[in-house]
């Protein structure tokens, strides 16, 4: 007997260039960890959380450019998006937080509802976490924002599946106990598209991946 998809939820990762976005999404899909970066415009994950024996919901994973380079993309991004995971440098704590500052911003000019925002300080591997600036930038997320904070290394693997167990619990889904985000990864479909050129949203194009 076939799986029934129950739902299908959206989650755009966003962030300023170089802070790991693409990396954390890899780890999360149990993909490794890519040295050599390479910039994204828009590239779509997609896999099955099996929520029973017979039913799944489908997560869609959307990475996203740096900073305000595509803003019809990034517009649409948040338009069609259910929930979001802000990503800044807790290297470059303060210049890439800004980012998030704005990017949450736009979010809460663009939908019209109050959706689950988890913000994520990532490469913990290279700081120590008790620093002054992540603690100033806990207060906000935590305390002004009301919102999850969880500090990362994509390099190291250390609290990554915490974002996506926050992810779930955010929007309400109930993992089967045996099932793990292994179990659903296939071999990927296709090649990301990486334009050279900035594109207008009607002439865009971005690759899906499925595991």
């Amino acid at each position: 007997m076939s799986a029934t998809m129950e739902k299908c939820f959206r989650i755009a990762v966003l962030g300023a260039k170089k802070v790991g976005k693409t990396c954390l999404i890899t780890q999360i899909l149990k993909r490794g960890f890519r040295e050599k970066y390479d910039p994204t415009i828009e590239t779509m994950f997609r896999y099955d959380i099996h929520t029973s024996e017979n039913k799944y919901t489908k997560l869609e994973i959307l990475d996203t450019a740096g900073d305000f380079e595509y803003p019809d993309l990034l517009r649409e991004a948040v338009k069609t998006s259910h929930a979001f995971a802000l990503v800044f440098d807790l290297d470059n704590a303060m210049q890439t937080f800004r980012e998030i500052e704005a990017l949450r911003q736009l979010i809460l000019e663009e939908k019209r509802e109050q959706v689950p925002i988890i913000v994520v300080g990532n490469k913990s591997d290279l700081i120590q976490e008790d620093t002054i600036d992540n603690k100033v930038i806990d207060a906000i997320v935590s305390i002004d924002w009301g919102c999850t904070y969880l500090t990362t290394s994509a390099k190291c693997d250390v609290n990554v599946s915490d974002v996506y167990s926050t992810v779930c619990k955010e929007l309400n889904i109930v993992v089967e106990p045996k099932a793990a985000v292994s179990d659903a990864c296939k071999e990927a479909k296709n090649q990301t598209v990486k334009p050279t050129r900035r594109i207008s949203l009607r002439k865009r194009r971005f690759s899906v991946k499925s595991f």
